[in-house]
């Protein structure tokens, strides 16, 4: 009877150890990472091409020479004036987003999510900057075919200001010969009141996405909150990292300036802008569940004080 007992004792101990062995196996595979060879047959694998979104309508950019390409290790980047290979570290899913780290400790990440799965579209995310819009190579006639760029060499703007009107002409190009994707350009502010010109050598940092001047990306504003209207110029598009501006303040003689104590000089667009409590707000994520809210609120001194914060993202 004794022998039967420690028999039935050392069957129970020994289900129990395998149990919690099954149950450590279990969790291990619920949790595990993706690793590359996940990659590799994943649905991200392929060539993607650049597209643009017009209110629902998503259309290839055919005079875009820009395209990404994933394998199962290495992210292929593409642009116009260079090429970038990243190696994939490692992989993490955080709802239906995936993020590629290139490095161990997770500084620089690429996030990929579905925007239409049946048209094989993407959102393609380096780090904290915009998301960029793609398609899979094989879906491409899913959606329409346009050019994307302007065709323009300059563009007036005479309607958006009381007091100017603005001329943007080219001034160099990469390409001469065709005159496409140009480097610099002139920017002619005139005073309508008495014909006053100011003329400013405008140097971008890139415009590699561009074939003729971003002229929709001139933006007029008052960024100071002084009463003077202010304008900012694309100043980079970016890539991955989102479009950046450079920014010239008007002065009390009339005169506009890029003033380098402007908080977001060669920085993102000030879109949130509160006149009455003289402060811009920015939002942007980071990684995958966070999002920095950066707020600059402009002193009587005409210093800026920036507070910044970060709160969860709500999946």
């Amino acid at each position: 009877m004794k022998n039967t007992l420690k028999q039935f004792i050392y069957f129970g101990i020994f289900f129990s150890i395998l149990n919690a062995c099954q149950s450590k196996e279990e969790k291990k595979t619920l949790y595990q990472e993706p690793s590359n060879k996940n990659i590799a047959n994943n649905e991200y694998v392929g060539k993607w091409l650049l597209i643009n979104k017009e209110n629902s309508n998503y259309y290839h950019c055919t005079d875009a020479d820009r395209f990404v390409e994933i394998n199962s290790n290495i992210i292929h980047d593409h642009t116009p004036m260079e090429d970038s290979n990243f190696n994939i570290d490692h992989t993490k899913i955080q709802g239906n987003k995936i993020f590629f780290y290139v490095d161990k400790q997770e500084n620089s990440y690429y996030i990929l999510d579905w925007v239409d799965k049946e048209k094989g579209i993407i959102s393609y995310q380096f780090n904290d900057y915009a998301p960029t819009l793609f398609i899979n190579e094989s879906k491409i006639k899913t959606i329409k075919n346009k050019a994307c760029q302007q065709k323009k060499k300059s563009c007036e703007i005479n309607n958006a200001s009381k007091e100017y009107k603005f001329m943007i002409e080219a001034a160099q190009f990469s390409n001469d010969k065709e005159q496409k994707n140009p480097t610099s350009a002139w920017i002619i502010v005139t005073n309508k009141r008495n014909n006053k010109k100011q003329e400013i050598y405008f140097e971008p940092n890139s415009w590699i996405e561009y074939s003729d001047l971003p002229c929709d990306k001139f933006i007029i504003n008052d960024f100071n909150f002084d009463g003077l209207e202010d304008f900012a110029f694309v100043w980079d598009n970016g890539g991955n990292a989102g479009q950046l501006y450079e920014y010239y303040i008007q002065d009390k003689s009339g005169s506009f300036v890029p003033i380098d104590s402007f908080p977001l000089q060669h920085g993102v667009l000030a879109e949130d802008i509160n006149s009455n409590d003289k402060t811009i707000t920015t939002k942007n994520p980071v990684g995958c569940c966070n999002i920095n809210i950066n707020q600059y609120k402009y002193n009587s001194d005409g210093t800026w004080k920036t507070t910044s914060k970060q709160e969860k993202i709500n999946e």
